[in-house]
């Protein structure tokens, strides 16, 4: 079990900052009167939660924090200030501990990992072929330890023009390890025979797959077939989406295949057997010699990162009824990933997002405290809060976060976000989206941001850039609080600093949503999750499933058989991909926590957005993936 209290002397020297206000009182008196010291005059003018607020912030986005980036010292520094300021609090840990019976302020969780392929084999009797040059061992199957004779399946396609068929859904390749050839049947050009320009949607891998995978096969062989004009056609690939969970596939070039092929004793070559698939004369089984195929995957988890948590404790009959109360505690370090400027520079993240976490320490203290003086018989739901990592990467905390709750999602009555906060300019304007997501919430919620400091936006766009849209896709009544858009010049750069924090728009803030979440774990009824506000949109616009996206996000992509995702062919000079660091050759393989797969789904995730959304777009970069912001632009 690991300790409630902090477990560096750096973070003892840290919490040490946090003078109580009577005590600074105490020690100013005799100071009164310096006018020498106008700093020191104008901060015991301030409110003292203000103060508290402010430091709060100044620690979480001080150089020691290293920008607050996992993987390194310093996000170790800032997840052990939070967990710290809790257990300060007396709020009790939630998540279970490493030890049966124990309990944490942390839930661990993989945030990198990489994979390699190992021991792979593709050989018949003595002949080995060689990994790399003649075969590759595929990540579209599972892992291989098989022997057994060859079937040659044409180009598994089991329906085309004109009749076509390579195979039917009678046959049983049981036993047999199926070779089938990539694109479909081509004429002596090397091209369609079916398609005037290109290729029909026949070609790809998934039906191919999937449907030989169907007759039952102990493995799949995907051949290169000879004289393709395609130029696919001359590369092997390993990546891929895995299509078949038991079966293992394999690749090779039009040589091996051939040399493996006339090892069982069938002496045509591979351009004749390219011939017999031309014509869909079905499936031909090869002897009894055996082709072996080996392999396994391995993953090794590279970097971990820990959601810190803390709970207020509920009463009553409404006390397995939870609220949670969320901002993401991560950040860039030094630009390494996702900045606007480059790497370099240290990025401290004050507003994005120290001012939402230094919320969540003072709610922490603020909630408690309600709950220790409400009466004791006063129902009451449990409020945990979560200081979440990763999400600057791909919302990965909260992800792992509602599919590993501490306590069933079924019992989330409503999620809260913060995620920069510390920007609100002088005319204290806040936007709140997501009070269309409950029954009844927007007439609540509005009952409480007329009492508020603050100029409430309430806004129907809740971004899917932070950790509520984990929540909101599993049906999740959310609230979301951020400065207005469009985003500060400042962001994601090493000039989001503490100077530029409006430390008393956050901490009114702070307050509103203490009444908030008070009000919400007292209330004896639920908010009934809806998701009125695309029937609203639907409303409007009849045919928007079918309608062109508002949007547009600068580039163009391109699908490659067999690769993950779309590979960028080309980013407009003065579009938003090019100003988000997005470079030509990436491959764009997720789009918030959606995966993508192809153009279709791409489009289908552009109609949900409006101009200005933030999305977190995942790439493959030289074999590294990386998250970078993307600022959607109005289609014009």
């Amino acid at each position: 079990m690991r300790t409630t209290m902090t477990r560096t002397t750096t973070v003892l020297l840290l919490s040490a900052l946090l003078v109580p206000a009577a005590a600074a009182q105490d020690s100013t008196q005799d100071v009164e009167d310096r006018d020498w010291a106008p700093l020191s005059n104008a901060m015991r003018d301030v409110d003292p939660d203000v103060r508290e607020y402010q430091e709060h912030v100044i620690i979480l986005s001080s150089p020691w924090m290293e920008g607050r980036l996992p993987g390194t010292r310093g996000a170790e520094l800032a997840r052990e200030y939070v967990e710290s300021q809790f257990a300060a609090r007396g709020l009790t840990p939630p998540a279970p501990g490493e030890e049966p019976g124990t309990l944490t302020y942390r839930q661990r969780f993989p945030l990198g990992s990489s994979s390699q392929m190992l021991n792979r084999q593709l050989s018949v009797g003595d002949m080995k072929f060689k990994q790399g040059a003649d075969y590759e061992m595929t990540r579209l199957g599972s892992d291989a330890d098989v022997s057994a004779p060859l079937a040659f399946v044409g180009y598994g396609i089991s329906e085309g023009p004109d009749g076509y068929s390579d195979f039917s859904e009678d046959d049983d390749l049981s036993g047999k390890i199926a070779v089938i050839f990539r694109f479909e049947p081509m004429g002596e050009d090397g091209r369609s025979l079916w398609e005037d320009e290109g290729w029909t949607s026949r070609v790809n891998l998934r039906p191919k797959i999937s449907g030989v995978g169907g007759l039952n096969p102990e493995g799949v062989i995907l051949v290169n077939p000879p004289g393709a004009d395609d130029p696919r056609a001359t590369r092997l690939f390993s990546s891929g989406r895995q299509y078949l969970g038991d079966i293992p596939v394999f690749m090779m070039t039009p040589d091996a295949a051939e040399k493996m092929l006339q090892a069982t004793g069938d002496t045509r070559s591979i351009q004749e057997w390219r011939d017999h698939a031309d014509q869909g004369n079905g499936i031909v089984h090869l002897g009894d010699t055996e082709v072996t195929l080996k392999g396994e995957s391995s993953v090794a988890v590279t970097q971990w990162g820990e959601n810190i948590m803390a709970k207020v404790e509920g009463r009553g009959e409404l006390e397995d009824e939870y609220i949670i109360i969320g901002a993401h505690l991560d950040h860039l370090g030094m630009g390494e990933f996702g900045s606007n400027e480059g790497p370099g520079k240290l990025h401290p993240g004050a507003d994005d997002n120290a001012s939402g976490v230094a919320a969540l320490i003072m709610l922490a203290g603020s909630l408690q405290a309600a709950y220790d003086e409400a009466p004791e018989d006063m129902p009451l739901r449990d409020v945990i809060l979560i200081a979440f990592d990763g999400e600057e990467s791909g919302l990965n905390g909260s992800r792992y976060y509602v599919e590993n709750p501490v306590q069933p999602l079924e019992d989330l009555v409503l999620m809260i976000n913060f995620d920069m906060i510390g920007r609100i300019e002088g005319d204290r304007r806040l936007s709140i989206s997501g009070t269309g997501t409950g029954v009844g919430m927007p007439e609540w919620a509005r009952g409480h941001f007329e009492a508020s400091d603050l100029v409430i936006v309430e806004s129907e766009r809740s971004s899917g850039g932070s950790d509520h849209t984990n929540f909101l896709r599993r049906e999740i009544p959310i609230l979301f609080a951020i400065t207005p858009f469009p985003l500060h010049n400042d962001y994601h750069t090493s000039r989001d600093t503490v100077d530029l924090i409006n430390y008393e728009g956050g901490m009114a803030t702070s307050d509103l949503f203490h009444e908030l979440a008070y009000s919400a774990a007292a209330n004896p009824e639920r908010f009934e999750y809806t998701s009125n506000r695309r029937a609203r949109q639907r409303d409007r616009q009849p045919q928007r499933d079918n309608a062109m996206p508002r949007v547009k996000f600068g580039f163009r992509t391109a699908a490659d058989e067999g690769e993950p995702g779309l590979r960028i062919v080309f980013i407009r000079e003065d579009g938003a991909a090019n100003e988000s660091g997005i470079k030509v050759g990436d491959r764009l393989i997720g789009w918030n926590d959606v995966e993508l797969e192809g153009r279709r789904q791409l489009i289908e995730q552009l109609r949900t957005h409006d101009p200005g959304d933030v999305v977190k777009i995942r790439l493959l970069r030289d074999g590294r993936e990386e998250t970078v912001d993307l600022t959607l632009e109005a289609r014009d």
